[in-house]
Parts: C-alpha cells; structure tokens; sequence
C-alpha cells in the first residue's frame, strides 16, 4: 500500500467522524416529530452513534493523546443532551448521555486497538 493511498484513506475516515459528528448534533436537535428511529431502545442508537463517531475519528487521528478525543465526545454528548431540553418533543435524561458517553469510550478503544493492529500487520514481515 502506497503512502499517499494510506493517507487518503486517513483523510476519509476523518472526514466520515465529522460527517457522524455532525449527524449526531443534527439528530439531537431536531423536533420528536422529525425523528428517525431503528425500533431499538434509544440508549442503544446513543451507543452506537458514538462508538462509530469515535472508532473512525480515533483511527483516522494518529495523535496519541486520543483521550481529547473521548473527552470531546463525552462534553458534545452532555451539551447535546442538555441542548434537548429546549427542542419541543424532546426530553434530556442522564441515562441517554451515559449510553453516548459509554459509547464514545468504547468507539476510541475500537479505534486505537484497529489501528495498533493495523500497524502490525503493516510491519509484520510477510513471505512473498
């Protein structure tokens, strides 16, 4: 793999991590009425949405203090959640920021054990 086809691929993903960073403003703030739903419980969409937000932005940003990046989720998840209040429909609870934080956690970790693999498996000598 060349190295301008890796860093593409970095852009990308970091480029989908804020594309999900702004879905998930955008589907915090919207009126009930507007609301999509999976048919799942709402902690369990909150999860999801934050493990994928963080996953690709933890493996598409190689600084090693990825914990800003958890940090940042867990503070947009707060606001997000606080922001609710004020969205006709729509009802703030803690349960809900603890799914989208858990998320985010679990979304980081995904994403730095994926790129630690990664790497490995790059610099791993293989037989031709």
């Amino acid at each position: 793999m060349s190295l301008k086809l890796a860093l593409t691929g970095l852009r990308t993903l970091r480029a989908a991590g804020w594309l999900c960073i702004c879905l998930l403003v955008w589907l915090s703030w919207i009126p009930a009425a507007l609301e999509i739903r999976t048919g799942m419980a709402g902690q369990i969409e909150h999860a999801i949405a934050y493990c994928g937000a963080g996953a690709l932005l933890a493996f598409s940003c190689q600084d090693p203090r990825r914990w800003q990046i958890t940090a940042g989720l867990v503070a947009l998840a707060g606001i997000l959640e606080i922001g609710q209040i004020w969205v006709p429909g729509r009802t703030s609870q803690f349960i809900d920021f603890a799914a989208s934080g858990a998320g985010a956690v679990v979304g980081v970790l995904i994403g730095r054990v994926a790129i630690q693999a990664l790497v490995g498996w790059i610099i791993r000598p293989h037989s031709l």
